[in-house]
């Protein structure tokens, strides 16, 4: 074909293009796209110099910047642009003629990053997350070696400083054979003292229980759409160790603490004596005390609702509900409301609430911490006095009316928690069928004493 037909063959189809008949060229042709390719209007204002084209394939629609003016250019880029599209997918088009679009690929993960991520993606309360982050943070500079001397100074930056080397260590870097080697370095540390064991199993236990669940089936699909999350993970095929018996066994009187606390501490010390009161015998968790308004007691009907508030989220949708009250403590907390009828708390403090930090908060800390001294001084040992006050309450309820009602009474989320660590035996249990049998009556005893010895006498005598 000569130049001069040539050029009479692209005249005749710039010809057809401008008719309308642009559909009889496939997209592949310049010609097909010279009317399709547009200026933008400017943002500053009138049109854009440079041409572009709008492209839709497989449902998909997207702008390209041709940055070009000339018409027949920009039309011939438009077809290559819809060639690599069919042929190679979008994202490749998209990374060569749109580059700026194209997603970015995930960052390495580092700690800091993972930590970030999941609690982006998790819907837990802000202070579940927070314990999952210290906890994992806790194992990563223990296995890693970073040392926590300063882990402690948040005044003169030492907090900030040991938390900025955790979060910088390459999440790639910590094996599960690390953490297995890190749990057992714990556990034989603690080998010797079988109580300080016990300790140790429980706190590796929830220092990788909470540290996992930074790694959830439910949060780790959105965390590897922003990191590049390596196989195999840190805590893959890592166990939990066979935990020891939390069965509570009281060792306190319940009657006689309460009737000393009502003596020593109802008139001096009454937001002490309240806390105790809110403990033993309503059962409530020391979070439940701390935020617990006026509002939620119903004297008419003797009962106090456990209910979320502006100020306070329960640990579950369980954990709401109603405790009935006895008329003795109905009574008692009418006329402190009386005493104090602006009052919003029922526990006074000075402090007001913060509702918007990560950390928990007690408002009444001061007080909690007066009442677990006292109750150590009644003889109530154990690590959280003020917790066993609940505990208490919930093997007498137990005693009382059954297990059920326990569960129900302290707003278990599952009766099996309940039987598992709350509800201590109360009750003296022994088998009724054996009963008088092995103990005979003395008179019986005596004459078979009798009769052996003259069995004995006559054995002796015919053997003289």
């Amino acid at each position: 074909m000569s130049k001069h037909e040539s050029a009479h063959q692209d005249s005749t189809s710039a010809q057809r293009v401008h008719s309308g008949k642009s559909k009889a060229h496939p997209k592949t042709s310049k010609f097909y796209w010279v009317e399709k390719v547009k200026k933008p209007a400017s943002s500053a204002g009138g049109a854009s110099p440079h041409y572009g084209v709008q492209i839709k394939h497989n449902d998909r629609r997207m702008r390209f910047p041709l940055n070009t003016a000339n018409k027949e250019a920009a039309a011939v880029l438009a077809a290559k642009i819809w060639t690599q599209i069919v042929s190679e997918g979008w994202d490749a088009a998209i990374q060569a003629y749109k580059p700026q679009s194209a997603p970015k690929p995930p960052k390495s993960a580092t700690v800091g990053a993972l930590i970030e991520a999941a609690c982006a993606a998790s819907s837990a309360r802000k202070h579940s997350l927070e314990a999952y982050s210290k906890a994992f943070r806790r194992i990563v500079s223990e296995v890693a070696g970073i040392q926590d001397g300063r882990k402690f100074d948040a005044l003169k930056g030492g907090t900030k400083e040991w938390r900025e080397r955790v979060d910088a260590v390459p999440l790639a870097s910590l094996l599960p054979a690390d953490v297995q080697a890190w749990k057992n370095r714990r556990l034989r540390a603690a080998e010797a003292d079988p109580l300080a064991k016990r300790r140790a199993i429980t706190t590796v236990n929830s220092l990788i229980r909470n540290a996992k669940a930074l790694f959830g089936k439910k949060v780790l699909p959105f965390v590897e759409q922003k990191l590049n999350v390596l196989r195999p993970l840190p805590f893959d095929d890592v166990g939990m160790e066979k935990g020891p018996s939390l069965r509570y066994v009281s060792k306190v009187d319940a009657y006689t603490l309460l009737a000393r606390a009502k003596e020593e501490l109802a008139e001096s010390e009454p937001e002490a004596f309240k806390v105790l009161i809110l403990a033993l015998v309503c059962g409530l968790r020391r979070s439940e005390i701390d935020h617990l308004l006026w509002r939620t007691f119903d004297f008419s009907r003797g009962q106090l609702h456990i209910e979320n508030t502006e100020y306070h989220q329960l640990k579950s949708e369980d954990s709401a509900g109603e405790i009935d009250l006895d008329a003795d403590t109905a009574a008692l907390f009418k006329d402190y409301r009386a005493r104090a009828p602006r009052s919003l708390f029922v526990i006074e403090s000075p402090n007001a609430p913060r509702v918007e930090r990560k950390a928990r908060h007690y408002r009444c800390n001061a007080v909690f911490e007066r009442v677990n001294e006292w109750l150590r001084v009644q003889g109530v040992d154990t690590l959280k006095p003020l917790h066993t006050m609940r505990k208490e309450i919930g093997s007498i309820i137990a005693s009382e009316h059954g297990i059920f009602e326990a569960s129900r009474y302290l707003r278990h989320s599952d009766i099996r928690i309940t039987s598992a660590i709350y509800a201590d035996k109360k009750k003296v249990v022994t088998p009724k069928a054996f009963a008088n049998l092995l103990a005979a009556p003395k008179t019986k005893i005596l004459s078979i004493t009798a009769t052996n010895v003259l069995h004995a006498a006559s054995t002796e005598s015919r053997a003289n």
